[in-house]
């Protein structure tokens, strides 16, 4: 799947993405900081080889990759388990077009509902699900360090999540 959102392409990742993906996970903070391995083993993973199904997605400006996301779905339960955008591409539409495809795919996979879970202080990222049909539903107190800070739950049902 590659879908083309203004001067962006999103696009399954491929092996020889992974250099910039870790680049980028390293200049966002507040991204789960999982290594080289994790990566590899998404980006690895056969068809049908496991019930949790992953995906890493890229956005690239046609120079570089500007960011990532990675999804999972097991059964009819999709999650966004991490997003991160190149601090210099922050709030041109990046988080939104890897939302958007990250939807899409957890609904061609069979999902019915996609959650995920983002630090309390993160207004933008907060702000960007709750466009996208996002509901609070919970909240996991003292769940980050690096710094200190609560979880919040979301979750939303795919059939009424917003199309970007």
């Amino acid at each position: 799947m590659s879908i083309f959102s203004k001067s962006l392409e999103i696009r399954r990742a491929q092996p020889e993405d992974l250099a910039e993906v870790l680049r980028i996970e390293r200049a966002v903070p507040e991204a789960p900081h999982w290594g080289e391995p994790v990566y590899r083993d998404i980006l690895l993973q056969e068809p049908g080889e496991i019930k949790l199904n992953r995906a890493l997605f890229v956005a690239g400006d046609g120079k570089r990759i500007v960011g990532f996301a990675v999804a999972a779905v097991v059964a009819d339960q999709a999650e966004l388990e991490s997003i991160a955008v190149d601090p210099e591409r922050r709030r041109l539409g990046v988080g939104g077009a890897l939302s958007g495809a990250v939807i899409l795919w957890g609904r061609q996979a069979g999902a019915r509902e996609m959650l995920l879970e983002v630090r309390s202080a993160n207004a933008e990222a907060r702000a960007l699900y709750d466009r996208l049909g996002f509901k609070e539903t919970g909240l996991r107190r003292g769940y980050y360090s690096d710094p200190p800070d609560d979880a919040v739950l979301m979750s939303v049902s795919l059939s009424n999540a917003a199309d970007l």
